[in-house]
């Protein structure tokens, strides 16, 4: 398949542009349909056109992939958590007003 090809050469091209579309941070959790539609955008962006059936075919090929390689952890039907350091947010707080 070379759309799966296609994706897993740019994992963390993928990882931006999904984080572009969705406010996913390290840590965060990450949703099966969030994944679904970033995932078609991104391979349109790539010019590629799937089908719904191959779609769901790459994406669950690429879930495993990134489960694997670490990127998430399972946590429920559907749902990861994205371990991805270099989407670390700053120390949480209330923001500074001084003016």
């Amino acid at each position: 398949m070379k759309e799966l090809e296609f994706v897993l050469a740019h994992k963390v091209q993928f990882l931006e542009y999904f984080r572009s579309k969705f406010p996913v941070f390290h840590n965060s959790n990450v949703f099966y349909r969030d994944l679904q539609y970033a995932l078609n955008s991104f391979l349109m962006a790539g010019s590629f056109k799937v089908s719904d059936v191959e779609l769901e075919s790459v994406l669950e090929a690429f879930i495993r992939v990134l489960v694997s390689d670490g990127f998430f952890k399972k946590v429920g039907d559907g749902i990861w958590s994205l371990n991805y350091p270099d989407f670390r947010t700053s120390k949480p707080g209330k923001p500074s007003l001084k003016f």
